[in-house]
């Protein structure tokens, strides 16, 4: 019997702890798949002064003493309401942290989780896959010399898209030679829900629908003009929802290096916490610091002075928020402030990403 299972380690009991409590049940299962229990007796010293923090550390069971120092003591209790959350914070490197009792830890990969909050705290309705086998594709080049006035009106609509509006005029010429055209039919899978996937879609003609679980549980319908894949694209992790043709129609794709090269790294840019410090030095600078984590995750760790939207509330809250105003989302976010990166951009708000 492996050590999760003697331990009951299971998506039902894991449920309960931040930021687990935000994930998918799908994505969930994986994390935990993936995850390494640490067991330790009454006096082992489990991190010495000076150590490394490689995972995210939740204390399961058992008690452990935290010192800092010859005053400074601390004992954290499994039972604990603080150990709903990883004891990072707690077991800086300058503690020597020692169990008081039997007990165990549970290591998980921080970049793994942050790929999978990612995703799961991202709108299921932005999904995107594989190409639909069967499906007939052509380019703008291929369709050099003949006229279609459908694809020429449609290309043409693009530039009143949000998500092109701060491109460089380069890159949108560049971006438009790189679309592929895709013919495909009532009741084709665009997407499949946990494949991963290489390419982003736009919907020219046709109805698609959104579903998620093997009943396939309609979460939305998507009409021409809609996108969908971006995020997927930004987070590089497994699709959590399906894209099904409701009628014929068309879409057009564009595959994931050129996306990031003209469509992702355009929108979404860094900056380090000394350029942020001289901004925010600035008196003239109107500029608000955004936090997109889960409420738990902020009320465990919160941070003054600083804007909170989770970002599975984001585009529900673009109202509430002042295109006067110079964003900055914070890094403890990962890999979700790249996607609320993403989609401040394309709703024409300037922000920047903290990233040492």
């Amino acid at each position: 019997m492996s050590l999760q299972a003697q331990y009951n380690i299971t998506e039902k009991t894991m449920a309960k702890y931040s930021p687990l409590d935000q994930l998918s049940s799908t994505y969930l299962t994986e994390v935990l798949k993936k995850g390494r229990v640490v067991e330790f007796d009454a006096g082992d010293t489990l991190f010495e002064k000076g150590h490394d923090l490689a995972f995210h550390y939740y204390l399961l069971a058992g008690k452990v003493t935290i010192k800092k120092g010859l005053f400074s003591s601390k004992t954290i209790d499994s039972n604990h309401k603080a150990a709903l959350h990883p004891i990072n914070n707690l077991i800086t490197s300058e503690a020597t942290v020692k169990a008081q009792t039997a007990g165990h830890l549970f290591l998980i990969d921080p970049k793994l989780l942050d790929r999978a909050l990612a995703w799961s705290e991202s709108n299921p309705n932005s999904e995107k896959n594989k190409p639909a086998q069967g499906a007939k594709t052509t380019t703008p080049q291929q369709t050099q010399g003949e006229f279609d006035e459908e694809y020429f009106n449609w290309m043409t609509s693009l530039l009143e898209f949000p998500l092109f509006l701060n491109l460089p005029p380069a890159n949108i010429t560049e971006l438009f030679d790189q679309f592929e055209r895709v013919e495909v039919e009532k009741g084709q899978t665009i997407i499949q829900e946990e494949d991963e996937g290489d390419y982003f879609y736009l919907l020219i003609s046709g109805s698609a629908k959104v579903t998620v679980g093997e009943q396939q549980t309609k979460l939305a319908t998507l009409r021409p003009g809609a996108y969908f894949g971006e995020e997927a694209l930004v987070s590089d992790i497994v699709r959590s929802a399906s894209v099904i043709m409701e009628e014929d129609g068309c879409l057009a794709r564009l595959d994931k290096e050129s996306f990031q090269k003209l469509l992702h790294n355009p929108l979404v840019k860094y900056v380090s916490n000394a350029e942020y410090q001289k901004a925010a030095a600035n008196p003239e600078h109107n500029m608000a610091l955004l936090d997109i984590r889960s409420l738990s995750e902020f009320e465990h760790i919160p941070m003054p002075d600083c804007l909170h939207i989770p970002l599975s509330d984001l585009r529900s809250s673009l109202s509430k928020l002042d295109k006067a105003v110079v964003y900055y989302l914070t890094e403890d976010g990962g890999q979700r402030s790249d996607i609320a990166a993403h989609i401040l951009s394309q709703n024409q708000f300037k922000v920047f990403v903290l990233r040492n």
